[in-house]
């Protein structure tokens, strides 16, 4: 009897062990700091964006698509000063232009910025020290990809890997999972893992190779996932609005790896009916919850400027760009 009762806490130690290492339950996200004096306006010159626009850092420098621009697609300032310094991306359909925009990346030992275009199913290749000094610059085709599926959002390492957000479509269903890309071959390698509470993911995508780990956050759900670079899940994590069932509501709309943190922005209203995010939830590259900035307005798309611990937003307010510095918060 002594054996059997000695087994049994084995057990169930090992099984609570087990739930530990492999989910996280925060029943609460209560440290709230008040930040919205502290966001500070980007100035864009007499560059005029239109407000469906989404920031990128790209090396020394700040990118911001402007999709809904009749005349140039992509603007080029310096990440440090705000400074604008160029645009580039002409509209159309020829071979050098953009029909539809999708995502860009940044290619930092070349110097490279890689436009995609939805329409034409191509990436552009923009060398920026080329345009830099030579007006009459025009990109390259870097790469046509068909119909093979490709990233709609992806952090490139070199040509024969990128970590990327994929949509998968069919008749039925849409999805979005997170996985590895080969420019080259077109080859992917997909995160095979789907909650079980969540058979048609929407997720916000952000990777850290320095720290080996790659990031799903949840729109429908409550929830955070976190991978190694190679797609093992290593923890979920469910916050104090997690219903397995689903709640009609709109979670975590963007992310950002900003150093060793984790940086999300949050609604929590109703997926139709909502205002959007107007919070950011800070956790570390484990997933534990440190607090929340509430920024005060409604924040549409975000980055990070790891150099001078900025988060670079498009906000719905007062200020069309503006930045946080959160190097006093996240040190706390």
């Amino acid at each position: 009897m002594r054996l059997v009762l000695y087994l049994l806490v084995i057990l169930f130690c090992g099984a609570c062990t087990s739930r530990e290492t492999n989910e996280k339950w925060q029943n609460r996200r209560a440290n709230i700091v008040n930040v919205k004096d502290d966001v500070k306006e980007i100035d864009t010159d007499d560059v005029l964006i239109g407000a469906v626009a989404q920031p990128y850092m790209c090396g020394e420098y700040l990118a911001v698509i402007d999709y809904k621009s009749f005349d140039k697609l992509v603007h080029i300032f310096d990440k440090h000063t705000f400074k604008h310094i160029l645009s580039l991306g002409d509209i159309g359909q020829g071979p050098t232009e953009i029909a539809v925009i999708g995502s860009i990346a940044w290619n930092e030992k070349e110097h490279d910025l890689y436009v995609t275009d939805n329409g034409q199913r191509k990436i552009l290749r923009y060398n920026l020290d080329s345009l830099f000094n030579d007006s009459l610059y025009a990109p390259t085709v870097k790469l046509k990809f068909g119909n093979v599926p490709f990233p709609d959002e992806y952090y490139y390492i070199n040509d024969t890997l990128s970590y990327g957000s994929f949509v998968e479509t069919s008749i039925s269903s849409f999805k979005q999972t997170s996985g590895k890309w080969n420019m080259i071959t077109g080859e992917t390698e997909l995160i095979d893992y789907v909650h079980p509470a969540d058979k048609k993911k929407r997720v916000a995508f952000a990777v850290s190779p320095r720290y080996n780990t790659l990031v799903e956050c949840n729109r429908r759900f409550d929830l955070i996932s976190l991978y190694n670079l190679d797609g093992e899940l290593q923890c979920n994590v469910y916050g104090p609005n997690w219903d397995k069932n689903g709640d009609g509501k709109e979670h975590f709309v963007d992310a950002a790896i900003c150093g060793d943190k984790i940086v999300v922005s949050y609604t929590g209203e109703d997926w139709n009916r909502n205002d959007g995010a107007r919070v950011l939830h800070v956790f570390n590259i484990a997933g534990d919850y440190l607090m929340t900035l509430d920024i005060g307005r409604r924040i549409n798309d975000l980055c990070c400027d790891e150099e001078n611990k900025r988060i670079i937003m498009n906000l719905d307010s007062e200020y069309q760009f503006a930045y946080l510095d959160i190097e006093k918060y996240l040190n706390n």
